[in-house]
């Protein structure tokens, strides 16, 4: 495998469960539950051949204006999920938003040409002008089969471990410790929450386990010819920083091979 967000000659495996890309735009009224997207489903399945229908329920207020009364309404909702045959790559299409996510993942050329497959399938059947949102994000899991849990000196950046090593005492039972930071720029907003996630939880922390969860995303209006680039440039950001959160320990891991 590759890392996720850096080149494919560095480094070999990565500790990715998820990487997801998402779009979210103006409702679109002609798909829904008596009209699903099957000219999408027909042109995807070669790649997306497993498809399932995803039910549910969603509320809306309506006003009666003759008595300017206000009425909760509950409606049917259905979205649509195709996967590949060994489901670890899921599209789900609603009539708010298109997502693509992997749980298996080995680079960003291959999310990049599934995701232009994807979305130029869907536009060209529903023509969608604006996004609302677009969103990229990567989580890793880091699992090392042994140490102390609290130390990831030369594996992590200090500071993102250094508050619960130095703020806890010994006999503290700590059972997760995750942490956020937000970072506002001009073309996007990056989220990134990392810490202690503890896969055992509520019990107390014994495994060796971090998270670092970055989601690089804009809910300006968009312009839908734009988001192939913007899909770029978050891969960028995020690339950036999750090379600012390791130190060489993780670095000499992520270039062995498995």
């Amino acid at each position: 495998m590759t890392s996720a967000i850096v080149n494919k000659e560095e480094y070999k495996r990565n500790f990715l469960t998820n990487v997801i890309f998402k779009v979210s735009f103006p409702k679109i009224s002609e798909l829904n539950a008596q009209n699903p997207p099957l000219k999408f489903k027909e042109k995807v399945a070669d790649r997306f051949p497993n498809f399932k229908e995803l039910k549910g329920e969603v509320f809306e207020f309506e006003v009666k204006s003759e008595a300017e009364d206000i009425a909760l309404k509950q409606l049917k909702a259905s979205s649509w999920e195709f996967s590949n045959k060994d489901k670890t790559k899921r599209v789900t299409i609603d009539p708010q938003f298109v997502s693509i996510e992997y749980s298996k993942y080995t680079d960003f050329k291959e999310l990049f040409e599934e995701l232009k497959l994807i979305f130029d399938t869907f536009f060209e059947v529903y023509p969608v002008k604006i996004s609302k949102s677009i969103g990229l994000r990567y989580i890793n899991q880091i699992k090392l089969p042994s140490g102390d849990p609290l130390d990831w000196n030369g594996i992590l950046h200090e500071s993102l471990f250094d508050l619960t090593r130095n703020f806890t005492d010994d006999n503290d039972n700590i059972i997760r410790s995750m942490h956020l930071l937000e970072l506002k720029e001009k073309t996007h907003t990056l989220r990134f929450q990392f810490g202690l996630f503890n896969s055992e939880y509520p019990n107390i922390i014994a495994r060796k386990e971090f998270a670092l969860d970055y989601d690089c995303f804009t809910t300006e209006e968009t312009d839908i010819s734009e988001i192939f680039t913007k899909a770029k440039e978050f891969h960028e950001v995020i690339k950036k920083w999750f090379e600012k959160s390791i130190r060489n320990g993780l670095k000499d891991i992520l270039k062995t091979v498995v």
